[in-house]
């Protein structure tokens, strides 16, 4: 923070900037309490910046960051704080009447039925003045007059609810129930299991992932992985079109130009939202099914060991398999997919994913996938490794298969 931050800041002032901003938001997302402690530790270094500069923090208040502000206070720092729950009512309901209007201009003006300024109202203050149910609401509006229904009977939908959601949790549950509940009987079994398949797979994912991807390691078609999760888009971020006809695209003859033609993962636009599935089951029995706390990020352990597995089967990397493997000719033939590497491999290399006393713990399947990456795969693993990387040996707890990794290492 010092060298790489506070030290180049004061070297940059020079350039007179009017007004340098630096902005911090979702700090609460930035891991476990111990985590969050040590953060803000470095946080409170931005305080050494010169008079210039402005910070602007954006967090829930969670207990890590309020007593780190509290310490600082009392070292003698100005910190002020406003806290968005005791923001003033009448404000409150002109920022989500702000973003109600704005939100749904356009299907009001493709609309030959206009909402009245009443009706207007009536749909602000139905979002129990949370802006994050105003943004959801409307993104839900949106989607659903481009599949059919009208404006009106969206704003009389939302006027209807019986048991209107009082708060964020419920008004998940409400999505969910809307998007997959078929009258009293619940759920189709055959939906629910490729929800929880598909939704476990976005929630242990470290990173979004492509729906491509997400249908690689669910064993699930990529367009019912659409199916699943289109019900769903006021709470689900899912590509744009153009991402979609990509997505199926797993490893092109040659990379994009530049980053910004990578395939976009899904993810939730909320983290609240992981929190509520991960959470305590709320509603009724048929509700149970939404909740998903029987799945932690080791589950994906065998999908992508096999995910990778396969892709060095089919010669995805394209690396020579046929004495001499020395060649350096040969080597400097191969199509430029490096581009690739690092997305495809990241997820079956990280340490989240292998832990033995987890991974094992879910029974022969994946010791076999193991067995398979050992006596088959590793040359490819170790030659994928990032450039200046050096390979370190497997990771603690995987003792047992200390006789396959001295055969390997003879390889080399």
């Amino acid at each position: 923070m010092g060298s790489l931050v506070v030290d180049l800041m004061h070297k940059l002032l020079s350039l007179r900037w009017e007004r340098p901003v630096i902005i911090l938001d979702g700090l609460d997302e930035c891991g476990a309490q111990e985590e969050l402690r040590s953060l803000m530790k470095l946080v409170l270094i931005l305080d050494e910046l010169p008079p210039a500069f402005a910070v602007l923090v954006s967090c829930r208040p969670e207990s890590s960051v309020v007593s780190a502000w509290v310490r600082a206070r009392a070292q003698g720092l100005v910190i002020p704080c406003e806290d968005m729950d005791t923001v003033a009512e009448e404000e409150n309901f002109h920022t989500i009447h702000r973003m109600v209007e704005e939100g749904l201009q356009d299907c009001i003006d493709n609309s030959s039925w206009k909402p009245s300024k009443e009706e207007v109202d009536a749909f602000v203050s139905a979002c129990r003045g949370l802006p994050i149910i105003a943004s959801i609401r409307v993104r839900d509006v949106s989607f659903q007059t481009c599949r059919g229904a009208t404006l009106r009977s969206e704003f009389e939908y939302f006027r209807d609810l019986i048991d209107a959601p009082e708060d964020i949790n419920k008004e998940y549950l409400r999505v969910l129930r809307r998007a997959y509940m078929v009258g009293s009987s619940g759920v189709r079994k055959h939906t629910a299991k490729k929800y929880r398949q598909v939704v476990a797979t976005i929630n242990a994912a470290f990173e979004p992932l492509s729906v491509f991807f997400i249908s690689q390691l669910s064993g699930i078609a990529e367009e019912e992985v659409l199916a699943i999760l289109d019900p769903i888009r006021s709470i689900v971020d899912l590509p744009s079109k153009l991402d979609l006809e990509h997505s199926s695209e797993s490893l092109p003859e040659s990379p994009p130009e530049s980053s910004s033609e990578e395939v976009q993962g899904v993810k939730f636009y909320h983290a609240t939202m992981k929190e509520f599935i991960m959470g305590d089951p709320i509603g009724d029995e048929n509700d149970k099914v939404f909740f998903i706390t029987d799945a932690n990020q080791y589950f994906l352990g065998l999908p992508l060991l096999r995910f990778f597995n396969n892709s060095c089967e089919q010669d995805v990397f394209g690396f020579p398999t046929v004495p001499p493997l020395g060649d350096e000719e040969r080597w400097s033939n191969l199509p430029k997919r490096e581009h690739y590497h690092p997305y495809l491999l990241r997820y079956a290399r990280h340490d989240q994913y292998a832990q033995p006393s987890q991974l094992f713990a879910q029974g022969s399947n994946l010791q076999n996938e193991f067995n398979t990456f050992l006596t088959q795969n590793l040359v490819t693993f170790m030659h994928l490794a990032p450039i200046g990387e050096q390979y370190k040996g497997f990771p603690d707890g995987f003792d047992e298969f200390k006789v396959n990794k001295i055969v390997v290492s003879r390889l080399f």
